[in-house]
């Protein structure tokens, strides 16, 4: 999981460098410090990490820092981090080589600690700002989404508003942290995206399925990845994941991919409980509306075959706020239940 501590990756060849650099940082904040001590093993960190901040030396073999830059601003996914170097060069045409590549500050040899940590708070700070400005802009895309996913979809959207309050329950309680319930929130709002490419005859059938049709409605899983996961963003890739998995089930028998325990990402293994719980709960032209009863049974019964076992049990010794949320959120018309 995502740690919501600010991560910077010190890159250095030197390791008393590394070490005075990560003692003085962590004076004044609590920050999550990885380091490198090659070009090659910092573009490795990070593919395994995300990053809001790298402070990098130049004078590296076999690959300087100036090529790191490169690389990294080469690439869509890592071109956004803000890049500091680090460095004893001081002459001019470095430090212009230096901004021409894309880094944000460059920071000489021997460097005082009141002015590293100054320039560090201040391009976390930054990044911080501008991260905000992007998740809002995202908010805004699955917002918009939403609203066309609510037009098509025989779902509404307080449906969509209860799959995505639930999931992000579920997730604190599960012990995810607060960046990535937030993320859980926005991006399970998205989890049907993909059923935009079902045809309405098939959509809005108020009937059984037929085997061909549900064959059809499965494909709503790889069309919302398919909508989603070209993004670089945070929630975006969430939503994409979460899009792709959320009919996956614990032992395998799911869809699309036939994933099993926790090759699921737990976003999707959230999800699942949410959305089912939801749907189960409220009235169709296909269906009758069940009671919560008759729901804590159904899903019990396939606990550690289509749900997670821990999720499920954790879901379930929390009923009483997942139900507070159903009741806050309900639908307009009156729940029917199963027996009415």
């Amino acid at each position: 999981m995502i740690n919501d501590k600010p991560a910077i990756l010190v890159v250095d060849d030197d390791l008393n460098n590394i070490q005075v650099g990560i003692r003085m940082l962590k004076e004044i904040g609590d920050y999550q410090m990885i380091f490198a001590t090659s070009g090659e093993q910092a573009l490795q960190r990070v593919q395994e990490h995300e990053f809001d901040l790298i402070l990098l030396d130049i004078l590296m073999q076999p690959m300087d820092g100036f090529e790191v830059c490169r690389r990294l601003k080469a690439e869509v996914a890592t071109r956004h981090i803000p890049i500091v170097f680090l460095t004893a060069k001081t002459d001019s045409d470095s430090m212009i080589q230096g901004f021409e590549l894309g880094g944000v500050d460059y920071v000489t040899k021997p460097f005082s600690a009141h002015e590293l940590c100054a320039r560090v708070k201040t391009h976390l700070e930054l990044k911080c700002y501008h991260d905000q400005d992007i998740e809002e802009t995202q908010r805004e895309i699955i917002l918009m989404m939403s609203a066309v996913c609510e037009f098509k979809s025989v779902e509404t959207g307080k449906h969509i508003n209860r799959v995505a309050e639930i999931s992000a329950l579920l997730a604190r309680l599960a012990g995810c942290n607060g960046q990535v319930c937030r993320e859980i929130r926005w991006a399970a709002a998205m989890h049907d995206v993909g059923k935009v490419a079902i045809p309405d005859a098939i959509l809005h059938k108020p009937a059984r399925l037929t085997p061909q049709e549900f064959e059809v409605i499965k494909t709503h899983t790889t069309s919302g990845y398919d909508i989603l996961r070209h993004s670089t963003r945070k929630l975006l890739r969430c939503a994409a994941v979460i899009a792709h998995q959320h009919h996956e089930h614990w032992d395998g028998s799911g869809y699309p991919q036939g994933l099993r325990g926790e090759e699921i990402d737990i976003r999707g293994r959230i999800v699942i409980i949410a959305d089912v719980f939801d749907a189960l709960l409220q009235k169709r032209v296909y269906k009758h509306a069940w009671s919560y009863e008759d729901v804590q049974t159904y899903m019990l019964e396939r606990r550690g075959t289509e749900f997670d076992p821990t999720l499920l049990d954790l879901f379930f010794t929390h009923l009483d706020e997942m139900i507070e949320i159903e009741e806050r959120l309900k639908d307009d018309v009156l729940r029917h239940h199963k027996d009415d």
